[in-house]
């Protein structure tokens, strides 16, 4: 069978009946049986384009050799024509968009696939735009009398159910996916009006074969079902085995053509590039003598070909245009007004949003404020997409390659589960604790799901082997985005911020828990419920270091690094290289992004992983690449990876579900090619994360807790109800307030969190506007999902990280969102900027000269990369510069803690410490713990809890007594006990003194 399937030469010797039998559905071969001994007669010169393509396998059967160009809208089936080699150029593209040059076709053909089309008229100009003066071109389709042959209608309309007759033949065009089912004479005025005359046409498949169609559907059935575990419609493609199919369909396909049928065959001619007056001569049938006659000789005369690959004939077909450069080089009137009037609502709409800023920062805490001029900003904004009418983005057509998929390699994905599964069984229970093996588990369980959901699709040498050139600059600007965020996030990094963050700390302990296997599940929680699995990473350079805060904070300076080379090649791939590369400048110093990139949290890393989910997702959304499923796959293994982060693990499932709704709604036809390969996505994802969600699912509760601890509403802290009890507002005015706060988190409101705490908003006031602006644009083109992904994106961060939650805004919760904003503050300055000098170049005279062009793009992209470097630079020297004298980032205890296991590792030999700090801080506070190395708690590390306690009696030790200065009127006492000593004050930012000690040594 695969070999036949393959060898378009093997397919065109044998009968075109037994062909189809061995492939497809018995209803469906004996159809397209019929068709296929047509185009054996007709004479359809080359290059041939075949309209509505499908997966080659009617093709295959029809014709000789390799047809030029075929055209679907379906991935799948464009894989699977290319391994049957049914085409020299198999592409994805719309009918009313096909990607040839004018004239370039001398013969076309279009079977069975016009009648699903709802809007036939500008796909028939289309593929007449692309024939050749006086090329042929043949369609077949149903006719008026495809659903009044219906045995199933007729049989109710004798019931006197004339109503369930017309809703059975409603159903019946649904399962065909028909738009309509027209007489000749409809069919040839649509021709006529495209500027094609009809030379030939004739009825064909009679009521008795339609009646068969029609039962047959039911025997089709189980041969679904098959091809959905297998692939293949037919397990037995064996004479034996279809003997009696074959018998069954014979006398139908074998039947003389009849004066009305089901389906029509028209052979029509390009006459004219306009439309001419509609012509149906008599209906002229082919014999049954005509084409067996035909069908023998060319069985007899066959000759081995092997298809030529795609040569310079074949490119031709293809448009060599530059869009970008036709587009700046357009020459219009003398005056053209357009690009003043595209200069000035650019001008406008940035006057309006810089006031709008202007006004917001001023008064942040009164809802509404500024929010009329942007409107009036996003209103300038709307009218230059309308009058630009081009605002969007195409993705070229890229050949398809072949495509084989095995049976065993699918059922593997069970196994994946099964290891899934597995692994958390060697952490978990009574077991002896073995977290190395269970990650091992894991991972072989990630790789044998990823090797199942493949699919073999050999990419092109130019995709295998993209310009060098390109792939040297693209490599070359990834990388020195990754060491110069790098270096910037390592800076001084142990010192700045100035102390370690309690959280920090918490964390850090965790990470020595790891290290010293106290707590070994990577696929639990830990402080706070955050998954345990990042700790394992973390632990490389603590486990090397030493607890520091320079060892905890290390991680996060490679994961926020790394993200600013992923945002570039992403950005690059979604919106271009220029908007690509602003945006990876933007964030590279964002001081937002950069002080939670330096932190011993996993915020940043919530970033990335979302960054790269909905980026890969988009990505392989609107891609044609041959490489598809493998991005598919790539944005589930981050997909799945989010899991084990807490901010992404609440928020992208939600993000996840309104792009699908999203998509839904406005690109509903992507979703009949790409469904297969989102379920892979999300079946590899599920792989991964099921370890995690095993762990959820054990403990009730543990997914939500923290989100109920400071959700506002009734069933979670119930905030909302109290405060509006309290302070006599409605429950909508408070959610309203939040929603205001939060919206306004990046551009207008401050910080509230305690993680962070900057005196600027999370966005200065230049990257401020452009963020707003693109959001703007963003929002006039959601019917992409680029754009909608970046709304999406925001908008679920600020709802249910910020609106719903307790005193918002939180930046912790907030940096998810970082990438996205960078996105559209870079599309709003990439696009505005270009705008604007595409205006003044329009109208200041051409450029002239290819090196003179060069130039002009350099501008183009030189201008918003300067604009960026200065908002970036700005970032960095607030970051570096007054944010460090300000230290809003933690408290006194915190500081306290720091300083105090600064002081005890500085200490020599062997000592007991003594703490007078309860009730107001504990010797457990999580920084003392995690950074002192000779101490510990109830060993020789102790508190003093209450006033008069018991002082120790042991006074051959070197003691030393540290004091908060609350309690320090008690060291009176520790002096008459232990005489001798030395007195020392610490000094500090958030308290002066800090604290006291007296030492005592022996």
């Amino acid at each position: 069978m695969v070999d036949q399937d393959i060898n378009p030469i093997a397919a065109r010797e044998e009968d075109p009946l037994w062909h189809q039998l061995k492939s497809v559905p018995a209803f469906r071969a004996l159809l397209r049986a019929v068709e296929a001994r047509f185009y054996r007669v007709l004479d359809l010169p080359q290059p041939l384009l075949d309209f509505g393509c499908g997966d080659g396998h009617f093709t295959q059967a029809a014709f000789n050799q390799a047809v030029a160009a075929g055209v679907d809208l379906d991935l799948d089936s464009l894989l699977n024509s290319s391994r049957r080699r049914a085409y020299e150029l198999p592409l994805q593209a719309a009918g009313v968009d096909l990607p040839f040059v004018d004239r370039c076709f001398a013969s076309a053909i279009s079977n069975s696939t016009l009648e699903h089309i709802p809007d036939i008229q500008p796909v028939l100009a289309e593929i007449n735009r692309v024939l050749k003066p006086d090329a042929p071109f043949v369609i077949t389709v149903p006719s008026h009398n495809f659903t009044n042959y219906l045995g199933g209608a007729r049989f109710l309309n004798r019931l006197g159910l004339g109503r369930l007759s017309e809703q059975y033949k409603a159903l019946f065009n649904r399962i065909s996916r028909h738009t309509r089912t027209d007489s000749p004479e409809v069919w040839a005025g649509r021709l006529a009006q495209a500027g094609f005359t009809v030379e030939r046409w004739q009825y064909y498949f009679s009521q008795d074969a339609m009646h068969a169609f029609e039962w047959g559907h039911l025997g089709g059935i189980p041969s679904a079902i098959i091809h959905a575990l297998t692939g293949h419609w037919i397990l037995g493609p064996w004479k034996s085995n279809l003997k009696w199919t074959e018998q069954w369909a014979r006398p139908y396909y074998e039947e003389e053509f009849p004066d009305e049928g089901a389906y029509i065959l028209f052979l029509a001619r390009k006459k004219s590039e306009s439309p001419i007056a509609a012509t149906l001569p008599q209906a002229n049938p082919f014999t049954r003598q005509e084409l067996t006659m035909v069908i023998e000789r060319e069985t007899e005369d066959a000759a081995p070909a092997i298809p030529p690959p795609i040569g310079e004939a074949q490119q031709e077909l293809l448009p060599a245009i530059d869009e970008e450069v036709a587009e700046n080089e357009r020459v219009g009137p003398l005056i053209n007004w357009q690009p003043f009037i595209s200069g000035a609502l650019v001008i406008f709409a940035l006057l309006f949003a810089t006031w709008g800023q202007t006004q917001i920062q001023a008064n942040p805490t009164e809802p509404g404020t500024g929010a009329g001029w942007f409107g009036l900003s996003a209103l300038m904004l709307l009218l230059l997409v309308w009058q630009q009418r081009s605002i969007h983005f195409s993705w070229p057509a890229f050949s398809i390659p072949s495509l084989s998929d095995t049976l065993p390699r699918r059922w593997l994905y069970f196994s994946a589960l099964l290891l899934a599964l597995i692994a958390p069984r060697f952490v978990t229970g009574n077991v002896q604790q073995r977290p190395a093996v269970a990650i091992l588990i894991w991972l072989a369980a990630v790789g044998i799901a990823y090797y199942s959901l493949t699919v073999d699709s050999p990419v092109s040498s130019a995709e295998r082997n993209p310009d060098p050139k390109t792939k040297r600059v693209d490599v070359a600007i990834t990388l020195g985005l990754f060491l110069v965020a790098l270096l910037v996030r390592l800076y001084q990094l142990g010192s700045h911020p100035f102390i370690l963050n309690g959280s920090e700390a918490s964390i850090g302990l965790d990470v020595l828990s790891v290290i010293r296997e106290n707590s070994r599940n990577p696929f639990s929680t830990a402080w706070l419920t955050n998954p345990t699995l990042p700790l394992y990473l973390m632990a490389v350079p603590i486990k090397l270091l030493g607890p520091s805060a320079f060892s905890v904070r290390l991680t996060s300076t490679f994961v926020g690094a790394i993200a600013v080379g992923a945002i570039f090649l992403i950005g690059r791939r979604l919106y271009g290289f220029a908007i690509g590369l602003v945006a990876a400048i933007l964030l590279l110093g964002s001081h937002f992004h950069v002080h939670y990139s330096r932190l011993g949290l996993t915020n940043s890393w919530d970033a990335l992983l979302v960054l790269l989910s909905l980026g890969l997702i988009a990505i392989a959304w609107e891609s044609n690449s041959r490489n598809k499923r493998r991005v598919w796959l790539a944005a589930g293994i981050a997909t799945g990876l989010n899991a084990y982060l807490y901010t992404s693990s609440h928020l992208l499932p939600v993000m996840l579900g309104l792009l699908a709704i999203t998509t839904l709604l406005f690109e509903r036809d992507n979703w009949r090619s790409q469904w297969r390969h989102v379920l892979a996505m999300c079946a590899l994802a599920l792989v991964i994360a099921l370890p995690q969600m095993r762990h959820y699912q054990a403990n009730p509760g543990l997914f939500m807790e923290r989100a109920n601890i400071v959700g506002i509403l009734d069933n979670q802290s119930g905030w909302l109800s109290r405060e509006a009890t309290q302070n006599g507002v409605s429950q909508a005015e408070l959610l309203a307030g939040q929603l205001w706060r939060a919206g306004l988190a990046f551009n207008a409101t401050l910080d509230r969190g305690t993680y962070y705490g900057p005196s600027l908003p999370l966005l200065n006031f230049a990257a401020g506007i452009l963020a707003v602006l693109g959001f703007i644009l963003a929002l006039f083109r959601y019917k992409h999902v680029r754009f909608s992904m970046l709304v999406v994106w925001i908008g679920t961060t600020i709802v249910l990280g910020g609106a719903l939650l307790e005193n918002p805004p939180n930046s912790h919760r907030l940096i998810i969102a970082a990438p996205a904003v960078m996105f559209l503050a870079a599309l709003a300055l990439v696009e505005l900027i270009t705008t604007l000098l595409g205006a003044a170049r329009k109208n200041g005279g051409e450029i002239e000269g290819s090196f003179a062009k060069s130039q002009g793009r350099i501008i183009f992209l030189l201008i918003p990369l300067i604009i960026a470097l200065f908002i970036t630079f700005y970032d960095i020297v607030y970051y570096f510069g007054p944010y460090r004298t300000e230290h809003h980032f933690a408290d006194r205890n915190t500081e306290v803690a720091n300083d105090m296991a600064q002081y005890l590792n500085s200490l020599e030999g062997d000592w007991s410490a003594y703490f007078f700090g309860p009730p107001s801080m504990y010797v457990g506070f999580s920084s003392i713990p995690f950074l002192v190395h000779d101490f510990q708690e109830s060993q020789n590390l102790f508190d003093i809890i209450e006033f008069g306690a018991p002082l120790p009696v042991d006074k051959s030790l070197n003691l030393t007594f540290i004091f908060l200065p609350e309690r320090y009127n008690e060291l009176e006492r520790v002096l008459a006990a232990y005489p001798g000593g030395e007195e020392r004050v610490f000094s500090g930012y958030y308290a002066d003194p800090l604290f006291y000690v007296y030492e005592v040594r022996q």
